[in-house]
């Protein structure tokens, strides 16, 4: 029987400090071979030192089999990822990743519109180089409200791409105009969404009509701040009371109820489970209406109702 790797063991080859906020960090094998393969829009799951799990874009070029490249914003006011690869991480430190995955790609064989808000901009920093090379028609609009939150707008401009690269800077009355750029689509282009939800709601209003031609990718969410409520275990009869502004993922794990959990941000779903009873609170990214009917995310998911009831 063939052993299947599901992980891999990375070193921390070089740290690039893009702007004050966001770092690129290099990632590659420590033997030096080449690391498994990866298409435009992969992600990766990033294995911290204090047992946290995080997914990040890959932003290098795919056909450069050696190196993994994420770009990190440091988010302050986040769950903590960010903050220890900034502070925590150094050159040739150990970094255990998982094998890419890729639930946003980025075509190469038709025309395709990207919209990148912010550091959304980078899963399609892995596709410009394969754009590029096969000379394939496409437009880049890099949406931030000001000039040093567009992090990457050096790199960019640097790579000459004329008109194909659009800037859209909210404090300098650059705003983008969404139903334009919907309405100039040809009938076979695709469009491109990633950035901050608010951004995607507002691309999924104007652009639903286009249906598989629309793809958007969820960065995650912070969970809301519920009163407090009781979550029923069905299989055990216990009772875990959920606090204020605790998320109920929190509450499971204070009550030594093990639960899987890798983004903690309602992207991943690793940590759903069906809800039985009572009015679930919805706040996941990726779950259709079906789905809701009968799975719940505790990471960031919550309840209406004083009491929910969980298949656990």
């Amino acid at each position: 029987m063939v052993k299947r790797i599901h992980r891999v063991t990375t070193i921390v080859a070089r740290i690039e400090q893009v702007d004050p906020l966001v770092k690129l960090f290099h990632l590659q094998d420590p033997e030096g071979w080449e690391l498994p393969p990866f298409t435009a829009g992969a992600h990766i799951d990033i294995h911290l030192p204090s047992g946290l799990i995080r997914q990040y874009s890959l932003s290098g070029n795919p056909a450069c089999d050696d190196t993994y490249t994420i770009a990190v914003q440091r988010e302050e006011d986040g769950r903590g990822g960010s903050r220890e690869l900034h502070d925590a991480l150094h050159v040739g430190d150990e970094l255990l990743v998982s094998l890419p995955r890729n639930t946003f790609p980025i075509l190469d064989d038709a025309p395709v519109t990207m919209i990148a808000g912010g550091i959304g901009i980078t899963p399609f920093l892995s596709a410009l180089p394969g754009l590029i090379a096969m000379d394939r028609p496409f437009k880049l609009h890099y949406c931030a409200s000001s000039r040093d939150k567009a992090s990457f707008a050096a790199m960019l401009e640097q790579m000459d791409l004329g008109s194909r690269l659009q800037l859209h800077i909210s404090e300098g009355g650059q705003r983008l105009d969404l139903a334009q750029v919907v309405s100039e689509l040809e009938s076979e282009e695709h469009l491109y969404c990633c950035g901050p939800t608010r951004m995607l709601n507002a691309v999924e209003d104007t652009a639903g009509s286009l249906g598989a031609r629309l793809h958007v990718e969820h960065f995650g969410v912070a969970a809301g701040a519920d009163p407090a409520y009781e979550v029923l275990l069905a299989r055990s009869g216990e009772v875990v009371p959920v606090a204020p502004g605790q998320t109920m993922l929190q509450a499971l794990r204070a009550a030594d109820v093990h639960v899987p959990a890798s983004c903690e941000g309602g992207v991943c779903l690793d940590c759903k489970c069906r809800w039985l009873e009572g009015t679930p609170i919805h706040r996941e990214l990726t779950m259709t209406k079906k789905d809701r009917e009968e799975w719940i995310t505790p990471c960031v998911s919550g309840s209406a109702s004083e009491r929910l009831t969980l298949d656990l």
